[in-house]
């Protein structure tokens, strides 16, 4: 998951976290399995071409020059977490996609998997870690607990409603709460 970038040369400390974890574990896999495995960098539009290069380098430098993952390096970006879950499934060279491994911050990740489940179904992993977010992190609006926990409640609760709701139950849900 992108945790953005604090400027043009930097990346945050949870970018760096999720991305080192992610590379790690590709490695590790590929020494047990020789399937055909991606490294998909994600990130989002504001912003975004500075992120994924930074976060290009990182995985290039972190990588071994012979490793075979760094010809199957995928780069994404979307407007939110639900864009980038489908723009994932539209990228052909990764269908089909047997597993699918999310490295999400834990807080985070309460409201990701429901937002990934819907797409992915069984398929779908979530690594968590845990992250300090730097007090000027542009991407997180607030980084104290209760705020976050709050947020990520509601969202998940609004996806399993969303689930076990009718169309026309979410049209009137609509209508009533257009601006």
């Amino acid at each position: 998951m992108p945790y953005g970038c604090l400027d043009s040369q930097r990346l945050s400390r949870a970018s760096l976290i999720a991305v080192g974890k992610a590379v790690e574990w590709c490695r590790k896999s590929m020494q047990i399995s020789r399937h055909q495995m991606f490294l998909v960098l994600a990130s989002f539009d504001n912003g975004s071409a500075d992120e994924l290069q930074l976060r290009k380098d990182f995985v290039s430098r972190a990588l071994a020059d012979g490793d075979s993952l760094v010809n199957n390096i995928i780069e994404i970006s979307g407007r939110n977490e639900e864009d980038l879950a489908h723009r994932i499934t539209r990228v052909k060279e990764l269908l089909p996609i047997d597993t699918i491994t999310v490295f999400a911050e834990s807080r985070h990740a309460i409201s990701l998997r429901p937002i990934f489940k819907r797409k992915f179904g069984k398929t779908l992993q979530v690594k968590t870690f845990k992250a300090e977010f730097e007090v000027n992190h542009p991407w997180i609006s607030t980084s104290s607990s209760p705020a976050w926990v709050l947020w990520n409640l509601f969202v998940r609760v609004w996806f399993e409603m969303r689930k076990r709701m009718g169309r026309s139950m979410r049209k009137k849900l609509r209508l009533w709460f257009r601006p």
